[in-house]
């Protein structure tokens, strides 16, 4: 495979060190976007493939995260809104003729901050993403039918009049996901993984006639895309929709549309920084500490919890951006009393044999709880986290994990004065 057909630039040496140039750019005007498609590569391509998008990307100073595989590319990324011309013309003249012309459009989210990634990675993956079966089972050139936002807004609005049922519309994202956002009327599946999501997808669908019409969505469309070819392949479905760019494509859209209510109610939950993007003002979750309505998601501070939750606000600030545990409280409180005057962007510190440090590239960075890192001298969380934990598992309901400090004859933090 030849250079150039992937890359304006000249090819680097393996072995160097590959930055995003994010000092060049000014962090508020980035915007987040996204790319898939599926495309046969060779496992020889990918090497040369990984590096020519580390190096032409990170002169754009673009971060973000992008998987490639011998099934095609998923890329999650933030790029400076002055790059943006030059980000569309590589899009145009570099990687769309690698994947014959056909590579889905940026796909650019409805809010943006600060920049929503800390660096560029370009990393191989065996698949992009895991859906936990045999891929001779399932042909993924059988792909689904894609509708613009407008086609799909409009065929949910006229189905049950057109055919006299009511449209089987699939949520194939995880339970966190459809926590804060959903379309109405769709069956939103309690799954962790996209391979739970299969395996009930399956399930729905299972005794419904092959020539009934499934809808189905999650956020940019690369999950609907493999799990609409599976359907139509494996189990010989006659017509798979998604909404093509997922629930921000139809955000966007919407958004512009002055006769159209959103059939889309809440928050897109995003895998970056912001934890979320608005479509409607309407609040469908809860926080995990309180219990006030809350689409907020974060992770708690103490980076070895970690655990996602819905928290609001006030009880972000009022207990330092963690899940409120008294340990996880008073690592955090202690670790931010001892180590602040000692955090250096060039590199890590020891504070009382803790390592204490800002990563390469969080400055300036769109995240909101501000993870305090501790090294393996630093003191643990007491539970066994796993990533898939639940926060319910973990702090009860809403205002459960409160009535610890009362126990422990500890009164709770301060609110914060302004939130």
């Amino acid at each position: 495979m030849a250079t150039q057909s992937f890359s304006t630039t000249k090819p680097v040496e393996r072995g160097l060190q590959y930055l995003s140039k994010i000092e060049n750019y000014d962090s508020s005007t980035y915007k987040t976007l996204a790319f898939y498609k599926f495309h046969t590569f060779t496992k020889a391509e990918l090497e040369e493939f990984r590096i020519q998008l580390l190096t032409d990307l990170g002169e754009m100073g673009i971060v973000g995260r992008i998987y490639i595989s011998t099934e095609g590319v998923n890329a999650q990324i933030a790029c400076p809104e002055e790059c943006l011309p030059r980000l569309q013309e590589y899009h145009a003249k570099v990687l769309k003729p690698m994947f014959n012309d056909n590579l889905m459009d940026l796909n650019i989210g409805t809010e943006h901050g600060l920049r929503s990634f800390r660096a560029l990675h370009v990393r191989i993956r065996k698949q992009l993403i895991v859906d936990g079966l045999d891929s001779s089972t399932y042909d993924l050139t059988d792909e689904p039918s894609h509708l613009s936002p407008a086609e799909w807004h409009n065929r949910l609005t006229t189905y049950e009049e057109e055919t006299g049922k009511k449209p089987v519309v699939i949520d194939m994202r995880n339970h966190y996901e459809s926590k804060i956002g959903f379309f109405d009327g769709a069956i939103c599946p309690d799954a962790d993984t996209y391979k739970d999501s299969i395996d009930a997808m399956n399930d729905i669908c299972e005794n419904l006639p092959r020539d009934q019409e499934i809808f189905m969505y999650c956020t940019g469309g690369i999950r609907c895309t493999k799990a609409g070819a599976i359907l139509q392949s494996a189990s010989k479905f006659k017509t798979v929709h998604l909404v093509e760019g997922g629930i921000t494509s139809y955000g966007r859209w919407v958004a512009e549309q002055e006769d159209k209510e959103s059939l889309f109610r809440g928050k897109n939950f995003t895998f970056d920084a912001r934890m979320g993007e608005k479509i409607t003002d309407e609040v469908i979750g809860k926080c995990h500490l309180c219990g006030t309505p809350s689409n907020r998601y974060q992770n708690c501070a103490h980076a070895s919890c970690n655990i996602l939750m819905l928290c609001c606000p006030n009880c972000s600030g009022q207990f330092l951006n963690t899940c409120a545990r008294l340990p996880c409280y008073d690592t955090v409180s202690e670790f931010i009393k001892q180590s602040k005057p000692h955090f250096e962007p060039a590199g890590a510190v020891l504070v009382d044999g803790v390592r204490v440090f800002l990563k390469q590239g969080e400055k300036d960075m769109d995240n909101g709880s501000k993870r305090i890192v501790i090294g393996k001298k630093g003191v643990r969380c007491d539970h066994d986290h796993i990533s898939r934990t639940r926060a319910i598992d973990i702090l009860g309901e809403p205002g459960e994990i409160l009535k610890e400090w009362a126990k422990a004859g500890r009164d709770l933090p301060s609110k914060p004065v302004d939130v």
